[in-house]
């Protein structure tokens, strides 16, 4: 059974081989003729062909030829001079300056001066910070005074409080005797209007007897 499969398999593919071989022997001497897309691609590496062409007779033309100087030329030309020129000052001067001993000028003595005694006065700081770590001050006429006043604020403090608190009562007893006098006053005035009124009545029933009677 496996020997008849094999032997169906090699048929198989010597049928596929005949058929390529006669599918070639076919194809051997058919032309291919010109398609649009084909134009464009000899169209396109023609010219390319003719770019690189002109490059190259364009680097052999110019081979041989002399730049002339133009005014960029002039102006890149004299920048770079005087860059040159300035480095070469700096270094001149950098190395005539080099054994120089500078003297001492006005601002000089002043800087100095004015070093010395902000060392000093910082030592002076130094100093008098360690030899008062140990000290203990007494009291001054100055102590004595403000702890009078500290002693003074807190007497003041002390008697606000307790005179508001003594005051809180008798706000209330004002309170309730002002509350009264406005009730009084507010019963006064009603009664007040009330008469008013009766009067007014009173009037009208006696100008309307007056007025039938003549």
């Amino acid at each position: 059974m496996d020997f008849m499969f094999f032997v169906n398999k090699n048929k198989e593919k010597e049928a596929v081989k005949a058929k390529e071989r006669e599918e070639k022997a076919k194809l051997k001497d058919v032309s291919i003729t010109e398609t649009a897309e084909t134009n464009v691609r000899k169209e396109q590496w023609n010219r390319e062909l003719g770019a690189k062409a002109t490059v190259r007779d364009t680097i052999a033309n110019l081979k041989d030829v002399q730049i002339t100087e133009t005014a960029e030329t002039n102006v890149r030309k004299e920048q770079w001079t005087r860059e040159l020129d300035a480095k070469a000052l700096a270094r001149d001067t950098k190395a005539n300056l080099k054994d120089v001993q500078i003297t001492e000028t006005a601002e000089t003595n002043v800087r100095k001066e004015q070093w010395t005694r902000e060392l000093d006065a910082k030592a002076l700081a130094r100093d008098t910070k360690a030899n008062l770590k140990d000290v203990q001050i007494t009291e001054t006429a100055e102590l004595e005074i403000r702890k009078q006043q500290h002693e003074q604020a807190k007497n003041w403090v002390a008697t606000g409080r307790d005179t508001k608190a003594n005051l809180k009562d008798v706000n209330m007893a004002t309170a309730v005797i002002e509350t009264e006098i406005r009730k009084e006053q507010h019963e006064r005035e009603k009664a007040a209007k009330q008469v008013a009124r009766d009067t007014i009545k009173k009037n009208e029933d006696v100008n309307m007897a007056k007025a039938v009677f003549g």
